[in-house]
């Protein structure tokens, strides 16, 4: 059987390609008999609905899936319509906003399955079946008027079963212009902490089973490599780790830079990472320099210790993270700083404190 997957991005800019709908790429691609094909629409915003009604004659697809977060949802189901209006295809929604949102992403008509957790398997399962969701865990979807609601799938523990994201159908070249040649990597899935605005403390409740988890550095090794002999000649010269909190584990910190620096791709590659300051050490920012990290993402958020505590449950102290500050930039990291203004009770003085903050702080 086939899949269309969709990138429903007709409005907003991006700066990486979908790294959701490139691993289930991967996983159909090597782990199963079927076929599937990703449409991205971020370079054809103009001429969408003719762009996407040639793929999908071309490939006649039994299954569309669209990836749906909060802010793409709108697009998505306007997308749907368009399907729906021209072929007689299944529509299925995934994503975190189908995953927080079922209720409300099942109940449009142009939706008949939504996928309420991680999508490889389920994605597996469907095609095998030839689209006959019933007993299928990890789904919702309609019949004869009716949502069924399926039982959750308990999520992947070993991530080095999935298969390494497929690229190919994104427009590499045209993202390494406007990303200034980046490639998105992910070495793990989850993150422990629950951050009010994230949705990751929701995701938690949600979805069953063990909620972080690492891929082997081997594998991200061996994927690293194939990045290399795959994209060096097309212009790639940086990873973008999207993990939540790279640095979680230290021991795993220090495996990497030593395989990755024993490779010699530091020669080839430098990278970036997301960290939090509570778990930023001077040992951990040297071993990740010495091994080419050029960047590190630091989420502050607020310089006010109500908001950034009580309302956004960051559970840090400006000590912490100007001591962060100071080991990043002894060791002469760009640092990226994030910050998020309009909380709920936050005033003007309080949003003052984030620029005061900012200031002080001097990052990159």
């Amino acid at each position: 059987m086939k899949i269309v997957f969709i990138e429903p991005n007709i409005e907003g800019y991006v700066l990486m390609p979908t790294m959701s709908l490139a691993v289930l790429k991967g996983f159909i691609k090597e782990k199963t008999e079927h076929k599937a094909r990703i449409v991205d629409l971020i370079f054809h915003k103009k001429n969408w609905k003719e762009y996407l009604s040639k793929i999908i004659e071309d490939e006649k697809p039994d299954l569309v899936g669209i990836s749906i977060l909060s802010f793409n949802y709108s697009q998505a189901l306007t997308i749907a319509k368009f399907i729906k209006n021209n072929f007689r295809i299944k529509i299925l929604f995934g994503g975190v906003h189908a995953i927080l949102s079922p209720e409300e992403v099942i109940k449009n008509e142009e939706v008949d399955i939504i996928c309420i957790g991680e999508g490889e398997e389920v994605i597996k399962e469907i095609l095998d079946k030839k689209l006959n969701c019933k007993n299928i865990s990890g789904i919702w979807y309609k019949e004869n008027g009716r949502i069924i609601k399926n039982k959750p799938r308990k999520l992947i523990e070993n991530l080095d079963d999935l298969a390494f994201p497929d690229w190919k159908d994104f427009d590499l070249e045209k993202y390494f212009l406007i990303n200034n040649n980046h490639l998105p990597i992910m070495a793990s899935r989850g993150c422990p902490y629950s951050c009010t605005y994230c949705s990751n403390h929701a995701l938690k409740k949600r979805l069953v089973g063990k909620y972080v988890r690492f891929r082997s550095v081997d594998n991200v090794i061996k994927e690293i490599e194939l990045r290399i002999k795959q994209y060096k000649k097309n212009g790639l010269k940086y990873l973008f780790f999207y993990d939540d909190t790279f640095i979680l584990n230290k021991d795993y910190i220090f495996e990497f830079c030593r395989k990755f620096k024993k490779n010699n791709f530091d020669k080839f590659l430098k990278w970036n990472v997301n960290v939090r300051a509570n778990l930023v050490t001077e040992e951990i920012i040297k071993e990740m320099k010495n091994a080419g990290c050029y960047e590190v993402r630091m989420g502050v958020e607020a310089g006010n210790d109500y908001i950034r505590n009580e309302i956004y449950k960051r559970n840090m102290t400006k000590e912490q993270i100007f001591n962060a500050i100071k080991i990043i930039k002894k060791y002469g990291l760009q640092l990226r700083l994030q910050f998020i203004i309009g909380a709920p009770y936050e005033t003007i003085d309080m949003m003052k404190e984030s620029f005061e903050m900012s200031k002080e702080a001097d990052s990159d």
